[in-house]
């Protein structure tokens, strides 16, 4: 399968890795990369995909570009016969979600999103869990992530800290909204009801690093991820399925599950680039459909209109510290509440 890479720096590299292995594997041939910049790979480098497909012929685009580029260049991969493997988030409206979906029904074509998380072993032992009814009834998902991060993670790119295209949300705990979604079994769905608390402590940017969201659907339990990057202490982002029966703890990053507290087996990740081909060639499920981000892309879209107020935060060194932030957010989602109901001082 001949495949080409749009974005080849920063998260972009490791689809380089990827796309290498699978080459030596023989399951893909990596055939060339788009990008603006000088980029050090060993395909040829082309300034936009119309010339590189010219001269290529690519069966499937991966698409790890920023954000504001996903949507024109997915429809213009369809439009050249491809099928595509778009970074999160694939679209930033639900207007530019439908158009992406119509488009590679009309062509024929599949679109898979980046959400690699899906893929993890941990997270098909945890769908059977709760679907063979291991865990009792689910009163609730929560998800809270704590992360440290530097003023040069805002200096990486223009789009970094910009409201719209950047966000906790949108873009670095992006997976944990996705993964709570899932577990909730809304994740398609048009009717959710959004909650949305979003704040910055930083005055150089406008899109939020602090950010709380509860999400509601009717005959669906209640979600709620709460995440900041002005954590005092980083702590791998965790997902809680809360069920009558007993409580798994889900850290998706490092594939690892617990249920009461024992320690789950899981069976191998599935890499998304690999499942994508095979579903080409055999028909084998996506593992992380289009489909399966409408919900996510609902939220994504009215994180870029709210309201983002700035906090008072304490500065030390190269980073901003929003003091008492790292418990809020695990209460938040252990207690399926949100920073106002918590009264953490910070909330509405």
């Amino acid at each position: 399968m001949r495949v080409a890479l749009v974005g080849a720096r920063g998260h972009g590299a490791r689809h380089v890795e990827n796309l290498l292995r699978l080459g030596h594997d023989g399951i893909a041939t990596f055939v060339g990369v788009v990008d603006v910049a000088d980029v050090d790979v060993p395909v040829p480098a082309y300034p936009d995909l119309p010339s590189l497909a010219a001269e290529l012929h690519p069966e499937v685009v991966v698409i790890s570009s920023p954000p504001g580029t996903h949507r024109e260049l997915a429809l213009a991969a369809f439009e050249l016969g491809c099928d595509v493997l778009v970074e999160k988030p694939a679209a930033l409206t639900t207007a530019e979600f439908d158009e992406i979906r119509d488009a590679a029904a009309e062509r024929g074509r599949v679109c898979q999103v980046g959400f690699q998380t899906q893929g993890r072993g941990s997270y098909r032992r945890l769908c059977s869990l709760i679907g063979s009814g291991a865990l009792g009834d689910i009163a609730g998902i929560g998800a809270a992530g704590r992360w440290v991060r530097t003023d040069s993670y805002y200096d990486r790119a223009e789009w970094a800290g910009r409201q719209g295209e950047d966000g906790t949300f949108v873009n670095p705990f992006a997976h944990a909204l996705q993964n709570a979604l899932l577990l909730a079994d809304v994740e398609e769905r048009s009717d959710i009801a959004v909650e949305l608390e979003l704040f910055r402590c930083r005055d150089t940017i406008t899109a939020d690093d602090t950010a709380c969201v509860r999400v509601t659907s009717e005959g669906a339990p209640p979600v709620v991820v709460a995440a900041t990057l002005c954590a005092a202490t980083s702590l791998p982002p965790v997902v809680l399925v809360h069920g009558s029966l007993g409580q798994a703890v889900w850290w998706y990053d490092e594939d690892r599950l617990t249920v009461n507290d024992h320690r789950m087996a899981v069976p191998p990740s599935v890499d998304l680039l690999e499942n994508l081909i095979r579903h080409r060639q055999t028909g084998e499920p996506l593992v992380a459909p289009l489909a399966a981000a409408r919900a996510f892309t609902t939220v994504v879209e009215q994180c870029g209109k709210a309201d983002v107020p700035l906090l008072p935060a304490r500065r030390t060194g190269d980073r901003v510290v929003l003091d008492g932030v790292d418990e809020v957010v695990v209460r938040a989602a252990e207690k399926i509440a949100t920073f106002d109901e918590l009264g953490c001082g910070f909330g509405r």
